[in-house]
């Protein structure tokens, strides 16, 4: 996996094998952090397209996110940037993943698998046909 942001709450690598982005959220995320993590993930699926996104929130020790409209307007630009396929590993920390998934399930589009552990994570987006 090629590395393309490595920071102590974010990983981002590109696995060409797979043709994705891998992401690994760290630690508790609050607005401003999460904002910021969003961003690097837009701006990496611009300089490197692809169809697919394995986020991993195995790491996440805290959500503490106010609903926006940011969150929907970021969506809409992963997807013009080619983004049809996110699966997402769900937090271990209930209140973490509690969060995530009230936010998580809404989404129709680009197409969201939630997952509690990578293997069947990185199974499901294996099986998600690129167009």
């Amino acid at each position: 996996m090629q590395t393309v942001v490595d920071s102590p709450a974010l990983f981002i690598g590109r696995d060409e094998p797979n043709r994705w982005l891998y992401v690994d959220l760290r630690g508790p995320y609050d607005g401003p952090l999460a904002h910021a993590a969003c961003e690097q993930m837009l701006a990496c699926l611009r300089q490197w397209p692809c169809q697919k996104i394995l986020s991993d929130g195995t790491n996440i020790l805290a959500v503490h996110l106010p609903r926006t409209q940011w969150g929907r307007l970021w969506l809409e630009e992963m997807q013009a940037a080619g983004l049809r396929y996110f699966a997402w590993v769900l937090p271990r920390c209930l209140q973490a993943r509690h969060a995530t998934e009230e936010r998580v399930y809404p989404i129709s589009n680009p197409l969201v698998g939630t997952f509690d552990d990578l293997a069947s994570a990185c199974l499901w987006l294996q099986q998600q046909r690129e167009h």
